[in-house]
């Protein structure tokens, strides 16, 4: 599950989601720009002048370093860091939600697909049999 949308308002919100993503794996600046217009469904493409000085910074405050390779990881500092990121350690993470939010979330997501299948159809196209098999399990939940 990635980053609330509230999370990606400002600088601030590119250091937390930075961080977030190098917890996952290393990365150079590129794929990061890349992992958060992925993670953000194209709705947020970060430019490099946001980025690097970000990771310049985010280096000299010990909280990642930079590897041979040119990828950035976390030092123990940043895993640290990383903990205290408060969407990470809200209750949308780490507590069983209700099966009412649960049915809501898939709702907003279906809803949305449908609006992305009209306005973009080639996103959705490639995932479509995947989107039936989900629908039959669905259906599955509803007969019981």
């Amino acid at each position: 599950m990635g980053p609330p949308p509230w999370a990606f308002v400002g600088r601030r919100g590119l250091r937390e989601v930075v961080l977030w993503l190098l917890s996952d794996k290393a990365m150079n600046g590129a794929e990061i720009i890349r992992a958060v217009e992925d993670v953000t469904w194209g709705f947020w493409r970060p430019s490099p002048g946001s980025v690097y000085p970000l990771l310049r910074q985010l280096e000299a405050e010990g909280l990642v370093r930079r590897r041979p390779d040119g990828r950035y990881e976390l030092t123990e500092s940043g895993r640290g860091a990383v903990k205290l990121i408060p969407w990470l350690r809200g209750p949308r993470l780490g507590t069983p939600r209700s099966v009412g939010e649960i049915v809501e979330e898939i709702e907003s997501w279906a809803m949305y697909l449908s609006d992305l299948a009209v306005s973009d159809p080639e996103r959705v196209s490639p995932y479509k049999e995947k989107v039936r098999q989900i629908a039959e399990l669905l259906k599955k939940v509803s007969e019981v």
